[in-house]
């Protein structure tokens, strides 16, 4: 079931919809009726209820409150509204691309100049641009999913368009920095990622709110791998307490490729991230790693789907969580084995800490299959802090919330074990205490 679209949402998306196919001025014909088909979803879909088992535990009625259409002009934007670590993180090491309220900034990016034959460009010039072949994988991957994600295919003003060519290996991560900015604003960024066969790559994608502002970002990534591709992704979400998160990821991998996913929530009032992976041909290795850490107010729901097609595949999917105060968190797990799909192996696990009585988590592993030659197991598990290891810390003369501090960073970082890049898993490693630091002295973690 969904929320059917009450009239003046159904006229006032129609008409902020109109407005944006006449900014968009000539664009492909590809385009256009992919935007069309997307807007029509919205309209049959509405927006999703607590009634589907998907959103059970996730009400979206506050952000659909808030203007959902782009902003019609780019906004004038403060380095000082941002959290300094995450908009800096990577700086100078890494390719970079910046965005704005979901339109891309061309000035102050000083990325490093990208190897011969990678493509970095901005959704907008690449979508005009045949030599990219972006119709072939925009918007391919997303027929059946839920409105938000419909929404940003007609909405979307920006991205990246990041190519990378058959056999080339990219040794600088590239940094994909979006900034939701203006109060009330909702910004729609896509971001496309062809990896060639064999070619290897690290893409880093950083999703920031200003500090205070009630923002929405509405994220769609699509990512396609060609036979032996290497592609290591990550997302980091830091909307401000007052912000929305929605993002979508959609992976679709061939013969023989390896993928590594790795998502680290940090706060918002709502933060919601769908991750579906295909393993469309035989000997591929999908896994999906997630962080979240609600505090407060916040409500982070991660809902995964790693999908078994061919023969000879490996999943791997471990998530660790920990709700404090009056925060929220929502795992689910899907892991399906398709007939035929001989010889799988899937694997998810999902460990949580509740540290204050009013904390709420929700975890739901589970598996289908459909095969009969196959090796799957699941599991999830939720307590409290270690009290032996409390008590050791307390009795080296660590104050109680140093020392739960240290405890719970240190069950965080764990989950960074599988992120090879030591100089990227040093600044979340940071990152991460950093935050929990804060919240303890802010009394979130108690």
């Amino acid at each position: 079931m969904s929320s059917g679209l009450d009239a003046d949402e159904r006229v006032e998306l129609t008409a902020g919809f109109s407005q944006a196919l006449a900014r968009e001025g000539r664009a492909p014909d590809w385009l256009l009726s992919a935007r069309q088909d997307a807007f029509d979803a919205v309209l049959e879909k509405g927006w999703p209820t607590t009634k589907q088992e998907d959103w059970r535990f996730t009400d979206v009625s506050l952000l659909t409150r808030l203007e959902l259409l782009p902003a019609s002009a780019p906004t004038a934007v403060s380095e000082d509204a941002f959290d300094e670590n995450l908009l800096h993180l990577g700086r100078g090491v890494g390719h970079r691309m910046v965005f704005v309220d979901g339109r891309h900034q061309a000035g102050g990016e000083a990325r490093l100049p990208p190897p011969r034959g990678l493509v970095m460009a901005p959704l907008s010039t690449a979508i005009r641009d045949e030599a990219t072949q972006i119709g072939r994988v925009l918007g391919r991957q997303l027929q059946g999913f839920h409105a938000f994600a419909a929404l940003n295919t007609a909405f979307m003003t920006d991205g990246a368009c990041i190519d990378i060519p058959a056999g080339l290996v990219v040794e600088a991560p590239i940094f994909l920095v979006f900034l939701a900015a203006a109060e009330g604003s909702t910004s729609f960024p896509r971001t496309v990622v062809t990896a060639g066969a064999h070619s290897q790559a690290t893409v880093v994608e950083v999703h920031l709110g200003a500090g205070g502002k009630a923002t929405l970002s509405d994220a769609v990534t699509e990512i396609l791998l060609e036979p032996g591709a290497h592609l290591a992704y990550h997302s980091v979400e830091k909307p401000s307490a007052a912000g929305f998160h929605i993002g979508h990821l959609a992976v679709t991998q061939k013969a023989g490729s390896v993928f590594f996913a790795h998502s680290l929530a940090l706060d918002g009032r709502l933060v919601r991230n769908d991750a579906h992976v295909v393993l469309a041909e035989e000997g591929c290795t999908g896994q999906l790693d997630g962080i979240y850490l609600a505090a407060g107010g916040s409500h982070i729901d991660n809902q995964t789907s790693i999908d078994h097609r061919a023969p000879r595949c490996t999943s791997r999917e471990s998530y660790r969580g920990v709700v404090s105060d009056h925060g929220q968190a929502v795992w689910s797990g899907r892991a399906v084995v398709r007939p035929g799909a001989q010889g799988t192996d899937a694997r998810q696990s999902n460990r949580n800490l509740i540290l204050a009585d009013g904390a709420v988590i929700h975890a739901k592993p589970h598996l289908e299959i459909f095969a009969n030659d196959v090796k799957c197991s699941h599991g999830a598990t939720t307590g409290r802090l270690d009290p032996e290891a409390l008590f050791y810390l307390r009795s080296r003369g660590i104050g109680e919330k140093d020392a739960r501090q240290i405890l719970v960073a240190a069950f965080l970082r764990d989950g960074l074990g599988a992120v090879a890049d030591p100089a990227l898993r040093g600044e979340l490693e940071a990152i991460l205490v950093s935050r929990t630091r804060a919240l303890t002295q802010e009394g979130a973690i108690p």
